[in-house]
This record gives structure tokens, sequence and C-alpha cells, in this order.
């Protein structure tokens, strides 16, 4: 049962940018806890990410991966960098004009954009993985669908957890929404840095 053990290990690795993610949003969606299922929604779409990005890499197989890995880290870069910017933009205003501030609420579409782009260089990651968690290589062993299941049920756990220490996070600033977004923009702009450099480091 060794894979089973190594699938957990490579799943928490790879979902530490999905913490971060998720403390992000826990912290600036003003509107998190209005819905009971949003929550839910997030760690889902972080865990399925992380967990069918690799399978998707792997059926695609070691040729389109390594081509796969020459730029998925820049596509991360350039959607995480959007999407923090205008959290940069919108809370830096907010601090010079407190009242232009509108909280920010929970977008289904700037989700799906995060996980996108928290997962898609998980995409050359796959081909590894047989390597990694110690499984047979071959599209028709099953350990290497459990194991991509495990990782996203992991995420899915870790994400949530996240979520939950950005609210309390969030209360500390007592309502300053314009204070949660820069620190969120700040730490969406400086993972999608993170994420580039790593993945030229490794194409390099």
């Amino acid at each position: 049962m060794e894979w089973i053990a190594l699938s957990i290990l490579f799943g928490i690795a790879l979902a530490m940018d999905c913490l971060a993610l998720s403390i992000t949003d826990g912290l600036v969606y003003c509107d998190l806890n209005d819905k009971k299922w949003r929550p839910f929604f997030i760690a889902g779409v972080f865990g399925l990410g992380q967990g069918l990005f690799p399978l998707i890499g792997f059926l695609l197989g070691e040729t389109v991966s390594e081509y796969i890995d020459r730029f998925d880290h820049y596509i991360a870069f350039a959607l995480l960098a959007i999407i923090g910017g205008k959290m940069l933009y919108e809370g830096i205003r907010g601090m010079i004009k407190p009242e232009s501030v509108i909280p920010k609420r929970f977008s289904v579409k700037e989700v799906c954009f995060q996980g996108v782009a928290d997962s898609i260089d998980a995409l050359a990651v796959g081909i590894t993985l047989p390597t990694n968690i110690h499984v047979a290589q071959g599209i028709d062993n099953y350990r290497t669908y459990v194991a991509c299941a495990i990782i996203a049920a992991v995420t899915f756990g870790i994400s949530l957890i996240g979520l939950f220490a950005g609210k309390r996070i969030a209360r500390l600033f007592k309502g300053k929404y314009e204070v949660s977004e820069v620190v969120g923009g700040a730490v969406l702009v400086v993972l999608g840095v993170v994420i580039m450099t790593q993945g030229i480091l490794a194409v390099a």
C-alpha cells in the first residue's frame, strides 16, 4: 500500500499553491459564507484541477507533456497576475479613496480562473506520476487514476482549511476590505511569479 501513502504525500505537495489561493479567497470574498455551498465549491474546483490536470498530462503522453511544460508556467503567471493585479489596484484605490470601496463578492468565473491557473502547470507533472508514486506504466493501470483521485481529495481538504483560515484572518482587518484586497492581490501575484520561476528553472 506504499503507493497510497505516496499519493497522499504527493497530493499535499501539489496542494500548497491551492492553500495560498484558498486563504486569499477566504480573505477577500466578503459574502463567502452567505451560501453554504460556496466554500465547498471553491475547494472542489481546486481539488478537481489538481487531480484532473496531472491525469490529462499522463494520458497525453511524454511528448505532448514536454511541449506543454515549456509554456504552462507563463500561462499560470498571466492568469494569476491579471486576477491579483486587479485586486491590488482596487485595494490601493480603496485606501486612497475610501468612499470607492466595494466589498469583493464571490465569483464562480474568478474561482474557475484561479483553479485553471494554479493547476495548469500540473499537466506536465502527470507524465511523472507512475515514477513518483511507484506504480506501473500504462493507461490501463487503475492505480494512476486512484492516485489522481487521492490528490484531488487531499487538495479539497487542504483548500477548505485555507478558506476558513482566510475568513479568520479577514476578521483581524475589522471590515477594512481594501486591506484584504491588497494582501490577497499581492499573494496571487507572488504565487504567479513563484510558479513561473519554478517552471523556467525546471525547463532550463
